[in-house]
């Protein structure tokens, strides 16, 4: 099972791969290419473009070929095109480049959580996810400290080669251990009808679609604090490059505690409710941004702190209970859940991209809205009241 758990937290850590540590190079790619620093700052929505259309494009694929070969696919697409951008000779190869990768980090995502959901059900599942994110969430924390150092000793591609290799070695790793975990009998027919069956499957059960959108306007918020910090922490905090990567690994450090909360929390309380304190408390800590605007850097960094705790906390209940009922088409359920999320962090990511980052504010009125979205799908098509209790171990057999 160390095995397994070590895979799949590095196989969920392949999409933070492609973000975090980039951060800090964001300066030397606009002066390398030439560009203004927002432009490049915008290549977090290629990456998140091709997240999503991984998402969409693996799941009925899993569900039909199975879990380890494609896996083993997506861990090698993503080593390929990490490499290459050390390569690329425009800024459109670095965009189609850096699309890739997102593409094939979130295959890897997508494979990961359906083979989660192959070997757990119900509670069972949260706790093994928080287990995995005990590891996987480290990335977001090391990632940018470990990009800032590597910009302290080269040239910003040793960065993508760093993390390239990353995804070669687990590759290799993977071809070694990685075992098949849906057996053909149970996989989805390959044919286009059959694999789209899948998806109306899902689709027709409100309160997944109801997780789905409270999944995505968290991460919506997410991606709106990844377009904010660099410029908030960098140019109006003055923040030199070592020390941004320093702060972006403490406020990851308040996701890893998050996402073990979320796990302890979840064997006290029942997990669905859990999910209404998360949206009420997100609308607080939204409302502070907006009336801190402002402030200083520790403000902004408690804030922070508060915002990425609290998706953190989200994060194994939010997948346990979309896949609890929909063990059949894990993969595309799976695929939904990221396809969603990923897409509205592409769309919001963009329109923050555009948006003033010298205060809070901005960020605010995002996390406020977006906080309040998830308390109206709470209501509507959630509706805790009527789930199962998780920790009812009769309820949690497969």
């Amino acid at each position: 099972m160390g095995i397994y758990i070590g895979i799949l937290a590095l196989s969920l850590s392949l999409i933070p791969f492609a973000i975090d540590p980039h951060l800090p190079t964001f300066p030397y790619v606009a002066d390398f290419f030439g560009l203004p620093q927002g432009t490049i700052q915008s290549s977090i929505v290629g990456v998140t473009i091709g997240i999503a259309v991984g998402q969409i494009l693996i799941g009925p694929l899993t569900d039909a070929f199975g879990r380890r070969l494609p896996m083993i696919i997506a861990m090698l697409g993503f080593a390929g095109a990490t490499l290459l951008v050390m390569i690329a000779p425009s800024f459109e190869v670095f965009l189609f480049l850096r699309f890739l990768m997102g593409l094939f980090g979130a295959a890897a995502d997508v494979i990961g959580r359906a083979i989660v959901r192959d070997l757990f059900r119900g509670q069972a599942m949260q706790q093994m996810l928080s287990r995995i994110f005990m590891f996987q969430a480290l990335s977001p924390i090391l990632g940018p400290i470990v990009g800032a150092q590597l910009l302290g000793v080269g040239p910003w591609q040793n960065v993508f080669l760093v993390f390239g290799l990353v995804g070669l070695a687990l590759s290799i790793f993977s071809m070694r251990f990685l075992v098949e975990t849906l057996p053909v009998a149970q996989r989805r027919s390959p044919s286009i009808t059959g694999m789209l069956r899948g998806y109306r499957s899902v689709l027709r059960d409100p309160v997944f679609v109801g997780l789905m959108f409270f999944g995505a306007s968290g991460l919506a918020g997410i991606f709106g604090y990844l377009n904010t910090v660099p410029i908030l922490y960098q140019e109006s905090f003055g923040l030199d490059t070592a020390s941004f990567g320093l702060w972006v690994s403490v406020n990851a450090i308040a996701l890893w505690f998050g996402f073990q909360s979320g796990g302890i929390m979840a064997k006290r309380f029942r997990a669905q409710w859990m999910l209404l304190v998360y949206a009420i408390a997100g609308l607080v800590v939204g409302g502070l941004m907006i009336t801190t605007a402002g402030s200083g850097l520790l403000v902004a960094e408690l804030l922070f702190l508060a915002q990425l705790f609290l998706f953190g906390s989200a994060g194994t209940s939010i997948p346990t209970l979309a896949l609890y009922n929909h063990g059949t088409e894990a993969g595309s359920a799976s695929s939904l859940l990221g396809m969603s999320a990923f897409g509205a962090a592409s769309i919001f990511g963009a329109i923050a991209a555009g948006l003033d980052a010298s205060t809070t504010l901005n960020m605010g009125i995002m996390l406020a809205s977006f906080s309040a979205f998830a308390l109206i799908v709470i209501f509507t098509l959630i509706k805790p009241w009527l789930m199962p209790d998780l920790r009812d171990k009769a309820e949690a057999k497969s």
